[in-house]
This record gives structure tokens, sequence and C-alpha cells, in this order.
């Protein structure tokens, strides 16, 4: 049978779950004036970031079960405890498809950084041409004065 908590006993729990929220989650908190609301809304943020948590532990393993393969795969290509041809190809050909995939994030990140620096041109020509012209205007304009 639960227990129903008491509105001090939701207070002293809320308190101690603040300091895992953020400032804006603290600020939103503090603005709910109903205690069983404000109690419920802390009880999601903190699920919120439990699963959070959790997801990222998943991710974590995953990404250390999949680096772990390929270097025992590594590994065993460097030993050479590997007989099996087929398995050997079928490493390879993963290893190649890595590097075509570094190969094509680096010119994507060179292609990206050219554009950059064609549109950074672009803009200085601009704001040079527009400087010329306030110069050319102020020049014209004491030429005049000048007769």
């Amino acid at each position: 049978m639960s227990k129903l908590l008491s509105q001090d006993d939701k207070l002293s729990l809320m308190k101690t779950m603040y300091r895992s929220f953020s400032k804006e989650q603290v600020e939103h908190l503090n603005r709910i004036e109903n205690i069983n609301a404000r109690y419920k809304c802390a009880q999601r943020y903190m699920r919120e970031i439990t699963e959070g948590k959790t997801g990222e532990k998943k991710r974590a393993f995953q990404l250390y079960q999949r680096y772990r393969e390929i270097l025992d795969g590594l590994e065993c290509v460097d030993d050479g405890l590997w007989t099996d041809e087929s398995k050997i190809e079928s490493f390879g050909r993963l290893l190649d498809s890595y590097g075509d995939k570094c190969v094509a994030l680096i010119d994507r990140a060179k292609r990206r950084h050219l554009e950059r620096l064609k549109s950074q041109r672009d803009q200085a020509r601009i704001e040079f041409e527009a400087e010329q012209a306030r110069y050319a205007k102020e020049i014209a304009d004491l030429e005049k004065q000048l007769g």
C-alpha cells in the first residue's frame, strides 16, 4: 500500500531534486503555487534527466562495443591471427569505407570553408565599394566647393 506524502515531505524531496535542475527549471517550479502540481512537475523533470542519462549510457556502450570490435580486428590483422580470407576481406572493406568517409568529410569541410571565405570576400568587397563611393562623393563635394 502506498503512503501519501505530506506537503512537508514533498517540499523536502523537491529541495533535494532542485540540485539536479537547471536555473530555468527551478524558476519555472517556483512560479507554480500548488505544491502538488510543483511536485509532479519536479518528478517529470527528474524522470527526463534520468531517461536522458540512461540513453547516453546506452549510446556510449554501443560506441564502445563498435570500436572494441574494430580494435580487436586490427589487433588480429597485426598479429596474423585470422586465417579466414572472407573475414579478412570484409574487415578490409570496412576499413576502406571508413577511409572513404573520412576523405568525404574532409572534402565537405574544405568546401564549406571555401564557401565561407568567398562569402567573406564578397562582403568585404561590398563594404569596400560602399566606402569608396562615400569617399568619391565627399571628394566631389569638396571639389565643387573649391571651384
